[in-house]
């Protein structure tokens, strides 16, 4: 057996079980999902040619256009506010701050807590009772402003941030506070393989820490960037946990997510169709969302 024959075989060996798992799990439901789109089908009968149908209804539908609109919230809102307090801590870390160490755990710690736990551990924080932690700040801030005669939320108090009509604008703290460290920690590594070099030169010529971060910073870290915007597309897009826990399972039009309506739509009212037609959408609007921000970072790596 030639060289060349060796190593085919050898990387051959190493992808077939990571490609045949790719294939079971992610390949064939996706085609399968793909032709239900089409389909009419209750998941117990036979299912039947709908055509484009299903796609029809989506646009028709003011369940879909709302969750469409929560999750665009979500994205913009929740991922800003994430990507900046990221990059602003992990520039903070790249400096060398006293108890660098013990902020990365800190802020990474979130990260490690299952989704279902954040949700539970935001509803208690948001709670109208007693152990409400959020209501009782905002009760200790309205006495303090009254004092000094400022009438502030007077009758507003205990704030339901947990009802439907609130819950979107809710799940934006605590978005932020699930995925800082994440991101921050992939940040941090990307400005770590900067060379102090820049930053020395850049010191000489009397620049600011701002414009050190704007001008050397930035540039280095611009693939890992674009990666993390990517990574915060696809999960503003997939949000489910928080909403279905803290809903108790029945989102509303006003709380409802494109996930949401997904599960909604397969597992409660048996409407295959049009539940893969919504995954069809999520797949299409990740990939475009994808590929737009790569077409708009699309820039010669900076090289050192």
């Amino acid at each position: 057996m030639s060289r060349v024959a060796r190593q085919r075989l050898f990387f051959a060996t190493f992808l077939a079980p990571a490609f045949l798992l790719y294939t079971v799990f992610v390949a064939v439901p996706g085609v399968r999902a793909l032709i239900y789109s089409v389909q009419k089908w209750d998941g117990l009968g036979d299912p039947e040619w709908y055509g484009f149908n299903n796609f029809r209804a989506l646009y028709s539908d003011d369940l879909f256009s709302s969750a469409l609109k929560h999750n665009v919230i979500l994205g913009i809102c929740g991922g800003s506010i994430t990507l900046v307090l990221a990059l602003f801590f992990a520039s903070l870390l790249h400096r060398k701050i006293r108890g660098a160490a013990v902020f990365r755990v800190a802020f990474f710690f979130p990260n490690i807590i299952a989704a279902v736990a954040v949700a539970l551990l935001w509803m208690l924080l948001y709670s109208t009772t007693e152990f409400g932690m959020v209501n009782a700040l905002l009760g200790v801030l309205q006495r303090g402003l009254a004092g000094v005669g400022i009438e502030w939320m007077q009758d507003a108090l205990p704030f339901a941030f947990t009802d439907s009509k609130y819950l979107i604008y809710s799940l934006i703290p605590m978005m932020v506070w699930t995925a800082t460290g994440f991101y921050m920690v992939l940040f941090v590594a990307a400005m770590e393989s900067i060379p102090e070099d820049y930053y020395e030169a850049a010191k000489l010529d009397g620049a600011t820490p701002a414009l050190q971060f704007w001008h050397v910073t930035l540039p280095f870290i611009r693939e890992v960037l674009v990666v993390g915007i990517v990574f915060l597309l696809i999960s503003s897009v997939k949000f489910f946990d928080a909403v279905w826990v803290m809903e108790s399972q029945f989102p509303t039009k006003d709380s409802h997510v494109m996930a949401t309506v997904l599960y909604q739509k397969v597992f409660s009212e048996y409407n295959i169709g049009y539940g893969a037609a919504v995954a069809v959408m999520l797949f299409a609007l990740v990939f475009a969302a994808t590929l737009l921000t790569l077409r708009m970072s699309r820039r010669e790596a900076v090289e050192y």
